[in-house]
């Protein structure tokens, strides 16, 4: 055994400088800025800014420790691990486990700080690199840097039954936490939304009638509580929520989320309809339950397993929607798209049979496999139209170009799918070596290249056969081929395990940006898990990974990753429901200014929805196509209210701080659209200036006498109000959004901090008999005391930083338990998009989303009760209404619960840090 190279003080400490010099330039590096809380359509990319590390460029994945021995991988194909090399912790000895054919990487050298590789393939390709030597941290070397909350043990004891001298268990086990965080956060977005949908005037439903739903009550139970065994609370809190529910139904409102009542007079389908609803309710309920409180000692409550354990019935109504949604796409799926596969068939008759080509496209179309390649086969195909296919950017394809491009797709899909996968898994390794978004683009213009005299004729032959006549043909066309084809590839419910199926559930109440953000976070999380697992499993590591039994489904996460890329592809934001016509029709007119006490009848009667005949349905269908059918306006009434979202447009102030968010190419665009006489050479301030302006003063009567079917001057006028109302929806919903966003940040928190508790709970014996619900400072005060009392505390954030722990201790004494308790209310049934309108004229400077969301928070926490005296007045009330602003010391005492982490504590509670690349709209 060769010996340890043991560092000399001076030359540890210059060591440790170089590699925190190489650090910062790394951080600075990958600084790029982005907008966290606004769309990305919205956010105008960095040029050559850096993306990722150069350490993830070079191609090392992760460094593993287990005991004394360090675990060395790259990435490999697509998200896989390879397990490059072995190092002896003792002596930095080193021994490669990969094969000459799979190594991406050669390591140089470790010592006590850090480690050198280089590439074998991409960025710098042999030139050396430096990243940090995980076993040590400030001068002291142990297996695993330290575990600053003190968690890691109660963690690896709660998922595998025991604990571990490795960091490899540990990061498995974040993975799954990160699951538990995005599940949060969506399912309370879902919750709220759908006690908003009650719509009551003046309140918007401050009753939460989805807190009392749960999946452990069959629907019998739930229409007839006083018959079941439930205790008398539980019955009066059902009944609540029975009442609740029938009301939502009569809403209609649910028509928002695609769920529609059968229109029959058979009532057993209706009873079957509504029993449907219910059980997707109470799913939601449960799953909230699960997330947002510690049940890890209650297995039917366990987010992992209560929808295996619960009544049949529940799984029965997964079964239907899934298989629901695969019967609309499989029926007749040949038939359907006759007219692409006649064209292809033709066209790929040398290469494939005719069959192979239907399940291929079956495969495209429905599974979009064409997804999991690693790589965009759109933008492959827009850089050789860019680059070399200018006629079939000619407007005589104007009808016809999404069929085109479909078609086109689709043959480079074939190329790497089946023809050329070397040639793929290439592709994907260079712009994997890619630092930024420069080199990328370069990257994929040398492959359109290498393509374009590949598929340049059959390229001219989709063209030649896109016009009217031909499409006809092929339309009427009899397909010899039976549907049979595709039963090996077609999927129903049967081919998904029932957490899938109930992620699948759960997108029905999501549009299509949150769906695409929450499934690909899922599949991100189980595929590094499935990856974790395989490590672990492997004879060169072979360490001991038995989970426990709430967390047996991640043994799956290579299925359950299949499954959710599925779930993606079929999943989809839902067309609103025709039966709620009349409702979205008073709610559209309500946003753009209509008197909210109009009758059905007055609606009925000004857009003719009644009356029968041709041409008069002009302004009805000018409502539908740019107010109802437009995603943000369905947003608007799932997180907010029409009525109050009018008012709050009336504030100028505001709509000029979104404006300002807005980039100014856009705004350039939007006021070219929007005003009848614009004056182009006006300065950016003016331009937003005149646009917040028009939607300050935007009426229902600006719009009434909009022609649908329009010419000249008159169309000109409808493509005007169109652009109108797409910038009024645009601005309301960037409001609203971002304060959902940070609102997010606040729901993790609070996730966490329950979690934590529980935890905390197993290891410090001052916490055993505590409720948080009594008060939510209760944590973050026990742990700093046990660090002044004894010098006791496990967290090392407390107990490392004195002085940070005073300024913790401070906050805490400036809050109380009824105002902690009451900010945790409000982040969890999002108080601050509810209360917007009542306190965002109040504030005098709007700067960031930040600001508006404490401020209109700080009003809400203090708000007097009606009619009662309140008993103690919060010392901040006569700042707020002073200085018509957020006080940041209130913010600090507000979250004195996450004290115990000072770093989340931080970000969460001073505003340059909350999103430290763009926390201000000024430029």
């Amino acid at each position: 055994m060769a010996k340890k190279n043991k560092m000399k003080p001076r030359e540890l400490r210059e060591a440790q400088k170089k590699a925190r010099q190489l650090k910062a330039v790394e951080i600075n590096n990958n600084a790029v800025p982005e907008i966290a809380a606004m769309p990305a359509a919205e956010v105008i990319a960095p040029v050559a800014e850096k993306k990722k590390s150069s350490v993830k460029a070079a191609g090392m994945k992760s460094i593993l420790v287990s005991e004394n021995k360090m675990y060395i991988t790259s990435f490999g194909k697509g998200n896989s691990a390879v397990l490059e090399y072995e190092v002896d912790n003792n002596d930095y000895n080193k021994t490669q486990l990969s094969s000459k054919n799979s190594s991406n990487i050669e390591l140089r050298g470790v010592n006590e700080v850090n480690i050198t590789f280089s590439s074998k393939h991409g960025f710098e390709s042999g030139v050396e690199i430096n990243t940090s030597n995980p076993t040590h941290r400030s001068g002291e070397s142990s297996p695993v840097r330290w575990d600053m909350l003190g968690l890691k043990s109660e963690l690896e004891k709660r998922f595998f039954g025991k604990t571990f001298d490795d960091n490899i268990h540990i990061q498995l086990i974040y993975n799954i936490l990160d699951i538990e965080k995005i599940l949060a956060v969506y399912v309370t977005n879902i919750v709220y939304a759908l006690n908003n949908m009650l719509g009551i005037k003046g309140s918007e439903s401050y009753d939460d009638f989805m807190g009392y739903l749960s999946a452990r009550n069959t629907y019998e139970v739930f229409t007839h509580p006083d018959k079941s065994s439930l205790s008398d609370d539980k019955k009066a809190n059902v009944r609540k929520s029975l009442s609740k529910f029938n009301v939502l139904l009569k809403t209609k409102r649910l028509g928002y989320f695609g769920l529609e009542e059968p229109k029959t007079k058979d009532t057993r389908v209706s009873q079957a309809y509504k029993k449907r609803v219910y059980h997707m309710l109470a799913i939601v309920g449960q799953i909230r339950q699960s997330v947002f409180h510690d049940k890890s000692s209650k297995l039917h409550e366990d987010l992992y397993s209560f929808i295996d354990i619960i009544d049949s019935e529940y799984r029965e109504t997964l079964d239907y929607l899934v298989d629901e949604r695969f019967d609309s796409i499989n029926k007749g799926f040949i038939q359907g798209n006759k007219v692409n596969i006649s064209l292809l068939i033709d066209m790929m008759k040398d290469d494939y049979e005719a069959d192979d080509i239907i399940r291929l496209y079956y495969d495209f179309i429905v599974l979009k496999s064409q997804k999991n390649l690693g790589f965009s086969i759109k933008k492959l195909r827009e850089k050789m139209l860019d680059e070399y296919g200018f006629r079939f950017k000619d407007k005589q394809y104007d009808s016809v170009r999404s069929k085109m491009y479909k078609l086109m797709d689709f043959l480079l899909f074939c190329n790497y799918y089946r023809n050329d996968v070397i040639a793929g898994e290439a592709l994907v390794r260079k712009l994997r070596f890619s630092m930024t978004d420069d080199e990328k683009e370069g990257i994929y213009a040398d492959e359109a290249a290498k393509l374009w005299g590949k598929f340049r004729n059959d390229f001219e032959n989709i063209a030649d056969h896109m016009n009217g006549d031909v499409i006809k043909e092929l339309g009427k066309a009899d397909m010899d081929f039976d549907e049979k084809i595709l039963d090996s590839e077609k999927k129903n419910a049967s081919d998904l395990l029932y957490f899938s199926k109930m992620i699948y559930m759960l997108t029905y109440f999501l549009d299509g940006k949150e769906i695409n953000d929450l499934l690909t976070t899922l599949i991100s999380k189980f595929d590094n898990i499935k990856e974790f697992l395989k490590i672990m499993k492997s004879s060169a590591v072979n360490v001991e990974c038995e989970l426990t039994a709430g967390y047996k489904l991640f043994n799956d996460s290579q299925r359950i990753t299949n499954e959710l890329f599925i779930v993606k592809n079929i999943a989809s934001m839902r067309k609103p429901a025709a039966s709620a016509k009349l409702t979205m029709f008073r709610d559209a007119l309500t946003i753009l200014g209509i008197d909210d006490n109009i009758t059905d009848d007055r609606i009925s009667e000004i857009l003719k929805l009644k009356e029968k005949g041709k041409g008069i349905h002009g302004l009805r269908n000018f409502i539908t196509n740019n107010v109802i059918e437009s995603s943000r306006f369905v947003y608007l009434i799932k997180y907010a209210n029409a009525q109050k979202i009018r008012k709050v447009a009336e504030n100028e102030k505001v709509v000029m701080f979104v404006l300002g968010g807005i980039p100014d190419t856009q705004i350039e665009r939007y006021y070219k659209s929007c005003v009848e006489f614009p004056d182009m050479n006006s300065s950016l301030e003016a331009k937003r200036s005149e646009l917040a302006r028009m939607i300050k003063n935007i009426r229902f009567d600006d719009f009434k006498n909009v022609k649908q079917q329009a010419k000249g001057r008159e169309n000109v006028a409808k493509e005007r109000a169109k652009a109108v109302i797409g910038l009024y929806l645009t601005v309301m919903y960037l409001l609203v959004k971002n304060l959902v966003n940070v609102n997010a940040r606040y729901v993790i928190a609070i996730h966490c901090l329950e979690r934590d508790f529980g935890l905390y709970k197993e290891i410090i014996p001052e916490l055993a008999s505590k409720n948080l619900k009594n008060d939510y400072r209760i944590l973050s005060q026990t742990l700093c005391e046990l660090c002044d009392d004894r010098d006791e505390s496990p967290n090392l954030f407390l107990k490392k930083n004195k002085r940070l722990r005073k300024c913790v201790e401070v906050d805490i004494n400036n809050a109380d338990s009824s105002m902690t308790r009451k900010y945790r209310n409000c982040i969890a049934h999002l108080t601050v998009v509810r209360e917007l309108k009542e306190y965002i004229g109040d504030i005098r400077t709007v700067d960031s989303y930040f600001s508006i969301y404490h401020y209109v928070m700080q009003r809400c926490i203090t708000k007097r009760e009606d009619d009662k005296k309140q008993e103690e007045k919060i010392k901040y009330e006569d700042d707020l209404l002073k200085n018509h602003g957020y006080t940041k010391d209130f913010v600090k005492a507000l979250n004195s619960p996450f004290g115990y982490n000072i770093p989340r504590f931080k970000n969460l509670s001073i505003e340059q840090l909350f999103d430290r690349n763009e926390y201000l709209t000024e430029k």
